[in-house]
Order: C-alpha cells, then sequence, then structure tokens
C-alpha cells in the first residue's frame, strides 16, 4: 500500500506546497556539497505535474537522489508512492530529513551514502543534482546514476547548460520528452553571496530512459496548472 498516511487523499499543488513549506531546512548548508534548498513551489509542481500528468508517483517506487532535507522524497510519499527511498551523503541532511518525514508521519526509507550506494529497481527518480559549478560534471554522474535505476527521471539543471544536458541525454540513448522553465531563488547562504536572495534561471526535465518506450518528444515549455 502507499506510504503515505493519507495517502487516499489526492493534494492539489498548492496544498502540497503548503504542506512541504512546514519541513525544517538544513541549517548549515556544505557550499563543497553544493547544497541549495528544493523551493517548496518548485517540488509541489514537480511532484503534481509527474503525479497527474504522466502517472509517475502514486503506486510507484520513487528515489530522490540527493535528498537533502527530504523534501521531493516526502512529497512523493504523501502523494501516494508505493515506496520511497532518498539518498544523501550528508549525516546532517540525513537527520533533518529524517525528523520531517517523522513529523509528517509519512514512511521513507533514508540511504546514508553516496548515491552510488543504492541499486536499480525504481520507476520514477526526483532529484535537484549539484548544478556542477563547484564539482565539474557533478550533475552529469547524478543523471548517469539516475538513468541507471529508473526508467523516469525528473530532474532541475540550470538552463544555461540546456543543450549540453540534451547532448549528454542522446548520447545515453535517453530523451527529454517534456521541460518547462523556472525559477528558484537561493537565499543568502554562504559568505560569497551578496544578495539576500538571488533568482536562478533553471529548466525542470521529464526524462524517460532507454528502459521505457515513448511514443514522442516533445521539448516544447510545459505550462504548470495553477490548481
Amino acid at each position: 500500500m502507499p506510504v503515505g498516511e493519507d495517502a487516499g487523499v489526492k493534494m492539489t499543488r498548492k496544498q502540497l506546497e503548503i504542506f512541504l513549506t512546514r519541513l525544517q531546512g538544513i541549517a548549515n548548508p556544505k557550499l563543497g556539497l553544493e547544497q541549495y534548498p528544493t523551493p517548496p513551489e518548485i517540488a509541489s509542481a514537480i511532484i503534481h505535474w509527474a503525479n497527474l500528468a504522466h502517472c509517475d508517483i502514486r503506486g510507484k517506487r520513487v528515489a530522490d537522489l540527493g535528498t537533502g532535507n527530504g523534501i521531493l522524497a516526502i512529497g512523493a510519499a504523501k502523494s501516494g508512492a508505493l515506496e520511497v527511498v532518498g539518498v544523501e551523503n550528508d549525516r546532517e541532511s540525513i537527520r533533518v530529513a529524517r525528523m520531517n518525514a517523522r513529523r509528517a508521519s509519512v514512511d521513507v526509507s533514508w540511504v546514508m551514502g553516496d548515491i552510488d550506494s543504492i541499486q536499480g529497481g525504481f520507476d520514477t527518480v526526483l532529484m535537484n543534482p549539484p548544478f556542477g559549478t563547484r564539482r565539474k560534471h557533478a550533475d552529469l554522474r547524478f543523471l548517469e546514476k539516475a538513468l541507471e535505476i529508473a526508467g523516469v527521471i525528473y530532474s532541475i539543471h540550470k538552463s544555461s547548460t540546456r543543450e549540453f544536458i540534451m547532448k549528454f541525454l542522446r548520447r545515453r540513448g535517453a530523451k527529454l520528452v517534456e521541460f518547462f522553465p523556472s525559477r528558484v531563488g537561493i537565499p543568502h547562504l554562504y559568505p560569497f553571496h551578496r544578495d539576500r536572495r538571488r533568482n536562478i534561471e533553471v529548466d525542470i526535465y521529464r526524462i524517460v530512459g532507454p528502459s521505457r518506450q515513448v511514443a514522442e518528444v516533445n521539448t516544447e515549455p510545459h505550462k504548470e496548472s495553477k490548481d
């Protein structure tokens, strides 16, 4: 049965966003890991899109790579996923994620370790990987692992890397089926940040791996519903 306590109740995107806003963030993010929070409005939009438009969450096995405070994993569990696993190599983040899941009354399996410590058998991967600005190609490593363990991937990447990401996916036999552009607000987290808040242009991708067949590829921006 689904892992969320209220998995039988379908939440609107706004209801899910409000629910995710209550989760505790990471107090001391680590620059070396490129730890930036996933905003609740972005997390809820991804999960709502994946669930309603494509049936990729409810009743599915879902993995969240680089889970941070657990926002995507917990959102998936609350939205009726059959099983959810969150992977994170930062001990403090895992502690916060566990606490958030307990307070949210959802069941998520947490794996403390590198993304290579998790093996295949998932339907869907949700992730907000490192952008690769501090660790070169860190984003590609996450994509490589996601394609290895699941048939469908939802992932957030800087818009400036769009062409590079698309070439990478083609080389791996994967298809960028849909994406929609958005903005992620980055708060003042590190000493080198000059602004109190900075907006980063991002693309949110739905990627289908070689193991899952699709009828056609549509790379026109997806318009998210307002409900």
